[in-house]
């Protein structure tokens, strides 16, 4: 028998008094140690199926048929949709773990990455100081650079890909015989991708884990993957033709449509720098100046949409901030022939910007509509019910229906929250657009789809966009010229 079978599981979800059928008939095997794709756009089920596996579902969401038969390390087949809460906690995290889709907020801020790690091994009943050994073990074992350093590190101290590395050995501690990965490879760029596959891919091969690979990157899942399964409205289908089609390439830029102007520079920006003061890890550790950006010069032309490429690490995000001036520089910004150092009143409205992690952008607390609102109210634009009529307006223009307005960010997919955040970002008046890897967690189909939106809203209101993302692909296709950060 496979190791586990899913049989025509079915998934509710009840929204206020309204019941939307979200996995229909949804059937599947995985074997032992078989690396198995699912793939489909953004909201069509991918993570809601991984969560029904872990039986870890929203509580607005019910199973309401069908059957997960996993075949237990004691050679007993259970029904998990059957089990007691008690008898899941002995399989999830030991037998079964999964790797969540934003690792920088599944990681505990007040907690060190050691003691995170060995955590797992300590509620299956290791003893501490054994889990800590373990741990150290692991890190080296999957070849982290410096891994007693990384063991005493808080997770913010971490970048984006390394905390993805400390979630996959989160799951991987007690060599589980089923990986769930949802989303591993999202916001980060290629060189720390790679780092990622081969680490789940040495995962699979030592430990003998099998994978359920969950990604909305169809030719990764088809290079990564034994066979891949594709989603479509929470069912799975077989052809995948639509999805591969929609890829973006610098062959299919049509350079006809990219507007040649002579406009002045808006932002100008002038021997600029910037370092921050790194401490090593502990509690006597040293101080050190570390540079990311050392006299950049660049100037972005009124109505260009202008790309910044390069690797993790690089300063993208950091160049971003200084222009916002969220954080101290040397050098100078002029926006508009006026010096931007430090905040200036009118800045925060002229220049609005599209975070890089889109969970963490939204408060969890409050309604999409609200959080869409909520620029208008500070500044106090418009009326109550003109604020409304905005607010369904965006909401159309990113893809998503008005409807949305009255759910809160747990019940979006990553996708979902993306759109939401960029909604939300286009609410005021602003001439100056700030997209940081404003594509990365959504599929090939819809980040087409919002790269055009982009070309749309320059076109309409005049925008200028300063996009900023390590797929060159996409660059190419939408920006009129780019620079490539080292």
């Amino acid at each position: 028998m496979a190791l586990l079978e899913v049989q025509n599981l079915n998934v509710n979800i009840k929204h206020k008094h309204t019941i939307f059928s979200v996995l229909n008939g949804i059937n599947f095997t995985i074997n032992d140690g078989e690396i198995v794709g699912l793939t489909g756009e953004s909201g069509c089920g991918k993570t809601l199926t991984a969560l029904s596996v872990m039986r870890l579902l929203p509580p607005a969401a019910r199973i309401t048929g069908g059957s997960i038969l996993y075949r237990a390390a004691s050679g007993e087949t259970v029904d998990l949709c059957s089990l007691d809460e008690e008898s899941l906690r002995r399989i999830r995290g030991k037998e079964i773990a999964m790797i969540f889709q934003e690792s920088r907020q599944s990681l505990n801020p007040l907690m060190r990455i050691g003691a995170q790690i060995a955590e797992v091994l300590e509620l299956h009943g290791t003893e501490k100081h054994a889990a800590h050994n373990a741990a150290l073990d692991l890190l080296c074992q999957l070849k982290f650079p410096e891994p007693e350093k990384i063991l005493h590190a808080w997770p913010h101290q971490l970048s984006g890909g390394m905390c993805q590395r400390v979630m996959i050995a989160i799951a991987a501690i007690c060599r589980p015989r089923l990986l769930i990965a949802d989303e591993p490879l999202t916001s980060l760029d290629t060189a720390n991708q790679n780092h990622i596959l081969s680490l789940l891919k040495q995962i699979n091969r030592e430990f003998g884990t099998a994978i359920l690979f969950i990604s909305h990157d169809i030719p990764v899942a088809r290079h990564f993957c034994s066979r891949f399964l594709v989603m479509h409205a929470g069912a799975i289908i077989e052809n995948t033709g639509g999805l591969a089609e929609a890829i973006p390439s610098g062959e299919n830029r049509n350079l006809a449509t990219i507007p040649k102007t002579d406009a002045p520079a808006l932002i100008t920006i002038r021997n600029l720098s910037n370092a921050y003061v790194s401490r090593n890890f502990g509690l006597f550790g040293k101080k050190k100046i570390k540079p990311v950006l050392h006299n950049v010069n660049m100037e972005i032309a009124a109505g260009e949409i202008f790309g910044i490429t390069g690797e993790s690490g690089c300063g993208k995000t950091t160049l971003a901030r200084c222009i916002l001036g969220l954080i101290d520089y040397e050098g100078e910004i002029v926006i508009g022939g006026e010096n931007s150092q430090g905040v200036h009143s009118g800045r925060s409205c002229r220049i609005q910007m599209v975070f890089q992690d889109p969970g963490a952008s939204l408060n969890p607390l409050k309604k999409i509509g609200w959080l869409l609102e909520e620029p208008l109210i500070i500044h106090r634009l418009g009326s109550a019910a003109e604020r409304s009529r905005k607010v369904d307006e965006m909401l159309e223009r990113v893809g998503l229906d008005p409807s949305y307005k009255t759910r809160r960010v747990h019940e979006l997919s990553g996708g979902q929250k993306q759109r939401a955040c960029i909604a939300r970002a286009l609410m005021p008046d602003s001439k100056i657009l700030i997209a940081d890897e404003a594509i990365s967690s959504l599929d090939i189909s819809v980040g087409v789809q919002i790269l055009n939106l982009f070309r749309e809203l320059r076109e309409s209101l005049g925008l200028t966009i300063l996009f900023i993302s390590h797929n060159i692909s996409a660059v190419e296709y939408l920006c009129d010229r780019m620079v490539v950060m080292g």
